[in-house]
């Protein structure tokens, strides 16, 4: 599985793609998230999980190694973002065959049409929103660690800006699954 989000990914993009990492990782598959600049508002998130042992060296890539790594078995998870100039590595969606977008934004006429599943809510108030609603309803056991619901919940807290705006029920459902698996509510 390699994930990518948008190019010069904010806390949302991050924060989903180590969601959708937990996933996979949690049906034992292998992933990495393709990412190539940090910037500085991301930076501490990244540092938290690649200074840390319990995770892949190669658990964060940049767009050579991913453009290596796929294959026709490859699984191309698209997060917080649905148009192909947007995403971190464009090459990708051509080397891949099987593509999956979440994304809250809404379409515009330049879309990722080879998608196997394109799932677009403009109603969710962020990607980690949505990632965060998958992992809470999906049938494998998922062992969140609080620095992981961090990461989703503060990109949770960046589109929605402090759940002032664009917030509904399933926002802060969300939000308490993310707290019932360790979240640091006050310093994320």
């Amino acid at each position: 599985v390699v994930i990518m989000g948008h190019h010069l990914p904010d806390a949302d993009a991050i924060g989903s793609a180590i969601g959708v990492y937990i996933l996979a990782k949690a049906y034992h598959k292998e992933a990495h998230i393709c990412i190539n600049e940090a910037t500085v508002s991301i930076r501490p998130i990244l540092d938290n999980f690649r200074n840390n042992t319990l995770y892949d060296d190669d658990m964060f890539i940049n767009n050579e190694q991913a453009k290596k790594i796929v294959d026709s078995d490859t699984l191309l998870m698209i997060v917080d973002v649905n148009r192909p100039s947007y995403t971190e590595c464009p090459e990708l969606l051509e080397k891949t065959k099987t593509i999956v977008v979440f994304d809250h934004h809404r379409q515009s006429g330049e879309t990722i049409s080879n998608a196997v599943l394109s799932y677009v809510e403009p109603y969710a108030s962020s990607a980690c929103e949505m990632v965060a609603e998958v992992l809470q309803y999906t049938n494998q056991p998922i062992d969140m660690s609080a620095m992981e619901a961090d990461a989703l919940y503060a990109g949770m807290m960046i589109d929605t800006g402090n759940f002032v705006q664009k917030t509904g029920a399933r926002t802060f459902e969300a939000a308490a699954y993310l707290r019932r698996k360790g979240c640091d509510v006050v310093t994320s």
